[in-house]
């Protein structure tokens, strides 16, 4: 059995996961522009979170007994079609009424297109990492674009929905047209397609959850925040979008690498981002307030792509390791927004940043754990 994907494949499969990853971002971005528009609160609008978890989650479940049935592309394009199609109605949709389900469709093909390249690129145990690295870093890059866009032509006084649906579509024909041809991945055995959990996979969930938690709460109020430290709104939708680049600059770095130090990096990003959230707490403008984010940002690149990598060598198999991770950042993408909004409209924001640290230690406690017990690596398997 090879032991690495073909590099034309891996780039397409990662290309692919970069444009959904535009397409997501642009809409998890636009749920701060889509609570001004309806005049929500932080914490009504982070019903758009709850509900795109559920799908992350639901999903996830019902691709482990289902995702087999047909060739991997039909799956891959299924997603895609799901994608377009959710975020149309989405910026259509007159009311929360309208968007909430909207961005339940979209997650919904995100997971069945997403769940499917993950796991046909962390199939492979030589080049796991290094592809999850590569992937995650592309993609949240691009997430990161999404709404730097948003931002641009926001000041040119084009409607955020008109930004979001037209790159929607043309990003999903783009994506639907380079799908490469794959066959269907074996069938599991009845057994094979529930999650067994048992520490391992518990340890998982968790990491996830924590590291995607660290991730969200980063930028999900922003714009609210720059703008509370006296930023103009159409600054703030821009300057918001700055911090994930390092994110994902960090990660992209690190896909360059052929050998991984996870202890040494966990310290770097332990440091970092313990330092931009203590700056984002006690800065009062918005220009260190951005700086701090910043710095978090960098820190915070490596632990999610870690935390994949180690989902999709457990001994349960790739599909399930894969779904452990993604249940976790779909509760992690339904909870984080809200407890933001929660705590910033009830306590302030400094508070709110307060919880990042929190997640930071209880993150740093997880990952001690996963590298001390080693979670079993499995024979690679051919699963194109």
């Amino acid at each position: 059995m090879p032991q690495a994907l073909p590099r034309e494949l891996v780039h397409r499969l990662v290309t692919l996961n970069a444009l959904s990853s535009y397409v997501m971002g642009s809409l998890g971005f636009s749920i701060q522009l889509i609570k001004r528009d309806f005049d929500l609160t932080r914490v009504i609008a982070s019903w758009h979170n709850i509900g795109w978890a559920a799908a992350l989650v639901f999903i996830s479940l019902i691709l482990l007994g289902h995702g087999h049935r047909r060739p991997s592309h039909q799956t891959i394009r299924f997603g895609w079609a799901l994608m377009i199609l959710g975020s149309l109605a989405y910026c259509l949709s007159p009311n929360i009424y309208f968007s909430v389900p909207a961005v339940i469709l979209t997650a919904s093909g995100s997971v069945i297109a997403g769940n499917t390249t993950t796991a046909i690129l962390g199939a492979h145990s030589k080049t796991a990492m290094k592809n999850m690295f590569r992937s995650t870093g592309v993609g949240l890059f691009m997430a990161s674009v999404s709404p730097t866009v948003i931002g641009l032509t926001t000041q040119a006084d084009i409607p955020w929905r008109t930004t979001v649906a037209t790159t929607a579509v043309l990003i999903g024909l783009v994506a639907l047209k380079i799908v490469p041809e794959l066959a269907a991945r074996p069938e599991p055995e009845h057994a094979d397609s529930k999650i067994v959990w048992n520490n391992t996979m518990i340890a998982i969930l968790i990491f996830a959850f924590l590291t995607i938690t660290m991730e969200v709460s980063l930028s999900a109020w922003a714009v609210d925040l720059l703008t509370e430290r006296g930023s103009q709104v159409k600054t703030s939708v821009l300057f918001a979008t700055i911090a994930p680049y390092f994110i994902a600059l960090s990660r992209i770095y690190l896909s360059t690498k052929n050998e991984f130090n996870l202890n040494r990096i966990w310290r770097f990003s332990f440091v970092a981002i313990a330092s931009g959230v203590l700056l984002v707490i006690f800065a009062s403008s918005p220009t260190l307030t951005l700086a701090g984010l910043i710095i978090a940002a960098a820190g915070i690149g490596p632990s999610a792509s870690i935390a994949i990598a180690k989902a999709s060598s457990t001994a349960q198999g790739t599909d399930r390791g894969i779904a452990a991770f993604v249940i976790g950042m779909g509760i992690s993408n339904g909870t984080s927004p809200w407890i933001m909004g929660f705590v910033s409209e009830n306590f302030g924001f400094a508070a709110a940043y307060g919880v990042i640290l929190l997640a930071l230690i209880l993150t740093t406690l997880t990952f001690i754990w996963v590298m001390k017990n080693s979670l079993p690596q499995r024979p690679p398997a051919n699963m194109i």
